[in-house]
């Protein structure tokens, strides 16, 4: 069995697989040939297509499990390789960019003296910063040992954007208009905001929206099926009612923060670009459920994400 692979920028490689056939070969075996030619085209850097007849976009060989004959190559086949760029994994895009609010807004809350002058923190600045290092804790917990990937990696330059909005948004720009003397012991002095009862009820809120979300994630690492199977849908808590509950139980907790908080704009700036982000995701993932499964079933007469509007 021989293929061909060209791609932009470099000659022509011919790949040769003796006493195999297209059955014998798969994508995997491919994409480890280019690399003993090419060390720069890792496998997570390539995208392999077969040429179509009329000429328009190759046919993407992505499931490297499968064989050359699963798709239809045969002996002496010409195949086109996309240089992806640089790679990460995904599971390392999602630890670096949490990372950054869990020692953030420490540090910024320790050195909001320096920068506003000095003023004694409040109950609930201090309360903010300990949720928010919970919060994101519990993401990077999720990351590691719970979320299962379908991609293995994103372009290198999505851990430099994602990290931008992460740390920029629940890290700099939260630290900087909270915790600040406005919002200090003094300021907040017999104001509501800052009064342990408010305080208590909203991290219990928050908290429980919290653990729902985890309870979601747990359940969604369950449903993973094998390429060609039919997908599964979610049932767990909060599905039997929302598409993507754990959109909603992840929005919910923010919304109790930006109450919390009395409506700092830092909170409101991040409920606002994660809602919006969520919102179009839970969209794409309710049209394909509604095409992959029996729709009277799943998602049947379900709110897509944020009851009762959406």
């Amino acid at each position: 069995m021989k293929v061909s692979v060209s791609t932009k920028g470099k000659p022509t490689i011919t790949l040769d697989f003796p006493g195999k056939t297209a059955a014998d070969v798969t994508i995997h075996d491919v994409k480890a040939g280019v690399t003993n030619k090419y060390p720069q085209f890792y496998a997570t850097r390539q995208r392999l297509g077969l040429p179509t007849a009329t000429d328009k976009k190759p046919t993407p060989l992505t499931d490297e499990r499968k064989t050359l004959a699963d798709y239809g190559v045969t002996d002496g086949a010409a195949l086109r390789l996309k240089d992806l760029g640089p790679q990460v994994g995904y599971r390392w895009l999602f630890i670096w960019e949490y990372a950054g609010p869990i020692f953030i807004n420490p540090l910024l809350l320790e050195f909001s003296r320096r920068i506003y002058g000095d003023f004694e923190p409040s109950l609930l600045q201090i309360t903010i910063r300990n949720l928010i290092v919970a919060h994101f804790i519990k993401r990077e917990f999720e990351s590691i040992f719970v979320h299962k990937f379908s991609r293995p990696s994103v372009p290198l330059a999505f851990v430099f954007r994602n990290c931008a909005y992460y740390w920029g948004i629940t890290g700099i720009l939260i630290g900087l208009t909270l915790y600040r003397p406005a919002y200090g012991a003094v300021a907040l002095k017999d104001s509501l905001i800052n009064s342990p009862s408010w305080i208590y009820f909203w991290t219990a809120f928050i908290l429980i929206n919290e653990v729902l979300n985890l309870n979601t994630h747990l359940h969604l690492s369950t449903l993973r099926v094998g390429p060609g199977e039919l997908r599964k849908y979610p049932t767990g808590f909060g599905f039997q009612w929302i598409v993507c509950a754990n959109y909603f139980f992840e929005t919910m907790g923010v919304l109790g923060m930006v109450i919390m908080t009395g409506g700092d704009i830092g909170t409101i700036v991040y409920i606002s670009i994660a809602s919006y982000f969520m919102g179009t995701w839970a969209i794409g993932k309710y049209r394909r459920y509604k095409k992959e499964q029996d729709p009277k079933v799943f998602p049947g007469n379900r709110w897509i994400v944020y009851p009762p509007f959406l």
